[in-house]
Formats: C-alpha cells, sequence, structure tokens
C-alpha cells in the first residue's frame, strides 16, 4: 500500500515535469534543474530499497534550488509582457514545492529508519505540521490552477503540483 501512495504521488510530479516542457520558462535550465531534482529526489527515495544520496543531501539540494529560484525572479527585471506572469507564477509555486517536499522528504526518510516502531511518534507534530502545510499548499495551487488569465499549461502544472504534495504526507500518516 505504501508503494502505490509513493507512485500515485510520483506520477502527478511527472506529468508536471511535461507541463513544464511547453510552458513559457521551458528554456530555463534552473527551472529543468529543479523539475529534475524533485524527480530523482522522490525517486531516490522513495522507490529504491536504500537511497543513492541520503535524504537530508536532496532536502539541501531542493531548497538551494528554491532559493536559486526565488533570486533569479526578484533579481530579474519586471516585463510588461504577456509572458511574464505565468512565469513568476510558476517560479513561486515550484520555489514552495521543493521547500515543501524537502521536508517531507527528510520526515519520511526518519519515519522509513524508524520502520513505524514505538518510536516513531516522536515525530507526529512535525508530519502533522508538514501534513498541514501541504493541504494549504494544495489549497493555494487549486487557486492558481482555477485562475483563468494563466495559460492551461500552467494552470495544470499547478494542479499536478498540488496533487504531489497532497499525496506525499499520507505514507507518513497512515503508517
Amino acid at each position: 500500500m505504501i508503494e502505490a501512495l509513493h507512485l500515485g504521488s510520483m506520477l502527478p510530479a511527472t506529468l508536471g515535469a511535461c507541463c513544464v516542457a511547453g510552458g513559457a520558462d521551458r528554456r530555463s535550465p534552473l527551472t529543468w534543474l529543479g523539475m529534475l531534482a524533485m524527480l530523482a529526489a522522490m525517486a531516490d527515495t522513495m522507490l529504491l530499497p536504500r537511497p543513492v544520496l541520503a535524504p537530508v543531501v536532496w532536502a539541501a539540494l531542493l531548497v538551494a534550488l528554491a532559493l536559486a529560484t526565488g533570486v533569479r525572479e526578484r533579481l530579474r527585471p519586471a516585463r510588461q509582457a504577456l509572458g511574464a506572469h505565468p512565469v513568476r507564477t510558476m517560479a513561486l509555486h515550484r520555489s514552495l514545492q521543493a521547500v515543501l517536499m524537502a521536508g517531507l522528504l527528510v520526515v519520511g526518510a526518519g519515519h522509513h529508519a524508524t520502520g513505524g516502531g514505538a518510536h516513531a511518534g516522536h515525530g507526529l507534530p512535525v508530519v502533522l505540521l508538514l501534513a498541514a502545510a501541504a493541504l494549504v499548499f494544495t489549497f493555494a495551487s487549486a487557486a492558481v490552477a482555477l485562475r483563468r488569465r494563466l495559460p492551461p499549461l500552467p494552470r495544470a502544472e499547478a494542479a499536478l503540483g498540488a496533487a504531489s504534495i497532497a499525496l506525499m504526507p499520507l505514507p507518513l500518516l497512515t503508517a
């Protein structure tokens, strides 16, 4: 059951990465690096029996990429072009998604290390906090996905990112 939940959270993330291919910022190496790092971190920590990189390393990489994306958008001059709004909206969305995913990967690794035994309950407040943050992110992403002013691909990417983040805490809460 846990494996199905892991795969269930990876599918929308993968489809969201496909939305980047047709999006306004598809030529940005930082955007691609961030999406590929999220997918690689999920695959490494959730699907492989022993991760290649420690989850805390993946988390540090995701947070660094989220910060780099935020700095890039902050330093980028404000554009009045039609394509600027979706790029900024999705950069913020991807940054928040990466930070949440980093937290979920670290907590998930600690949860798997304890095997869900007697000591796993010590991390329950952190799991609940991250689950609540994932829920808030999901609702905020739904608001982005429902914006008519955004083109279809960013709207789809926001919805798929929301689905992925919403599904990630479920294995932690069910075990």
